[in-house]
């Protein structure tokens, strides 16, 4: 079914284009151990000095990879104020293993597998040691996978959403699938493949990542994941105690168009919020 598979996209450039140090990844993905491929680019500081004690995971969305100009400029302009990088192509995408789209119902894994290789996998810079903290950042799909990863994983420590999804199916009941199909579409899918559309649902779990913070962003003029999607994120978000929650709605931006639209703004209010949330708990 097309529905499920995507003819992904080349990676055709790296961060060698934006003058950065960077290593060649690859671990597996929790649970499954599928190869998932990365770079990991070391933080600049201001002395030059190269870290990695607050790394951040970014994550791309469907139908792009981390190669992509979202992904490789944010991920120059993080990496010049401080923050280490790993960037993933999840599976079915870019150089990572050939597997069916979920929208997040199995990429989560992808995510928890970069977490499980900043602990423990083999260290891109040895002599950089590994992060002390780690942070999140997904747009679109990728923002719903972070959202799910993070639910269920606390050493994701700070998460930024651009763009993501409440619930998938909703989202497909617009699209190109006639609704009259779309159950039948859906039940073959998870008889086929596994996939259960109807529980990539963000919003039944991001209530459990308090009190950790997270920083919703969303396009006025998103016509892919209506704006809708941010305020019922945020307002689930919040509903429970010690929430730490903030949102930012771009006047005009479309889908994942914040950063292009924005530029130094968008990095400084990310880059501050990660600042801010990548610090040891206060008890």
């Amino acid at each position: 079914m097309r529905v499920v598979f995507v003819a992904p996209l080349p990676v055709t450039q790296t961060p060698a284009a934006f003058n950065l140090a960077f290593r060649d990844v690859t671990f597996p993905s929790r649970e499954d151990h599928l190869k998932i491929r990365g770079w990991f680019i070391p933080g600049v500081l201001a002395d030059g000095h190269l870290t990695t004690e607050r790394t951040l995971i970014l994550v791309h969305g469907l139908h792009s990879n981390r190669a992509s100009p979202l992904l490789l400029g944010l991920s120059a302009d993080l990496a010049r104020r401080g923050f280490a990088i790993l960037d993933i192509d999840l599976r079915g995408h870019g150089q990572s293993a050939p597997a069916p789209l979920s929208m997040g119902y199995f990429e989560q894994r992808d995510v928890l597998g970069a977490v499980d290789f900043l602990h423990s996998g083999s260290l891109p810079y040895p002599e950089l040691g590994r992060p002390r903290f780690i942070g999140g950042w997904g747009d679109s799909m990728g923002g719903a996978t972070m959202l799910l990863a993070a639910a269920h994983e606390p050493a994701l420590r700070a998460i930024v959403t651009d763009s993501a999804f409440a619930a998938i199916v909703p989202l497909l009941k617009e699209s190109n699938v006639p609704s009259l199909f779309l159950p039948g579409v859906l039940e073959s899918i998870r008889a086929l493949y596994g996939i259960n559309y109807d529980t990539v649902r963000p919003v039944d779990v991001v209530a459990e990542i308090a009190p950790r913070p997270i920083l919703f962003i969303q396009g006025t003029a998103d016509t892919v994941v209506p704006p809708d999607n941010m305020h019922e994120l945020a307002s689930a978000a919040m509903d429970t105690r010690h929430a730490d929650v903030y949102t930012w709605l771009v006047s005009g931006a479309n889908h994942i168009e914040s950063f292009q639209r924005m530029g130094t703004v968008y990095v400084d209010r990310v880059a501050k919020f990660f600042t801010a949330g990548l610090v040891p708990v206060q008890r």
